[in-house]
């Protein structure tokens, strides 16, 4: 009876730990790029880490690798450490492309962020990046 007890205790134990974990990303991105816009499904230019504040809108255009698709992907958009939007995309096929964009008002300078989540909340990339006043 003991050492039924010790295994049942095992057996509960490992399973509250291992349902602890977070599940491995259930997506990777192959590619992305922070762009002035899309054209034909690829991003019309690579604007780097350091946006002026002149643009209107700034898109993340990803290309994603699903393990097991079709799933689903949040692009999190940080302004200051404050989430400011979150797109839910919805991924169809095992490499997908897929892009979000975000209106940047032009007083709305200094730090920024977009994150990419899998459906389970998991952050396969992270991109800093400046929004700065541009000169006249």
């Amino acid at each position: 009876m003991k050492r039924f007890l010790v295994f049942l205790m095992l057996t509960l134990t490992l399973n509250i730990s291992y349902g602890n974990e977070k599940e491995k990303p259930q997506v990777s991105v192959l590619e992305y790029a922070l762009t002035s816009g899309v054209e034909y499904r690829q991003p019309v230019d690579n604007l780097g880490d350091k946006i002026p504040n002149t643009i209107k809108r700034l898109y993340l255009w990803t290309k994603i690798k699903a393990y097991n698709p079709p799933t689903y992907i949040y692009h999190v958009w940080y302004y200051k450490g404050e989430e400011v939007a979150r797109i839910r995309l919805y991924i169809k096929y095992p490499v997908f492309r897929t892009w979000s964009f975000k209106t940047i008002p032009p007083q709305w300078t200094g730090n920024w962020k977009v994150v990419v989540e899998d459906v389970q909340g998991n952050p396969v990339l992270e991109k800093e990046f400046i929004v700065f006043k541009a000169g006249k």
